[in-house]
């Protein structure tokens, strides 16, 4: 049996699952990784001002769904749209 068969053989409701699984764990990390970031820019660079914590953590939540679209409509990626379009 060939991989594209045994693919098959997964309900849409565990892609679609194993999916949001994913984009949630992104969420979470890269927002936590923008918020640690945030914390030590500010403490060390920035004279304990906020604004840097929300900046990098908005950073790190807008890249986290970014991925998660691009998960769930890989059209929009630009290279896959090039690839289509040579078939």
């Amino acid at each position: 049996m060939s991989s594209n068969n045994s693919n098959n053989n997964i309900p849409s409701e565990d892609i679609l699952s194993r999916k949001w699984d994913e984009c949630i764990s992104n969420v979470i990390v890269k927002s936590g990784i923008g918020l640690s970031v945030g914390i030590v820019a500010s403490a060390l660079l920035f004279k304990k001002r906020s604004w840097p914590i929300s900046v990098s953590t908005g950073l790190g939540l807008g890249y986290a769904l970014s991925q998660c679209e691009r998960n769930f409509n890989p059209t929009l990626v630009p290279v896959v749209k090039k690839a289509q379009e040579k078939k």
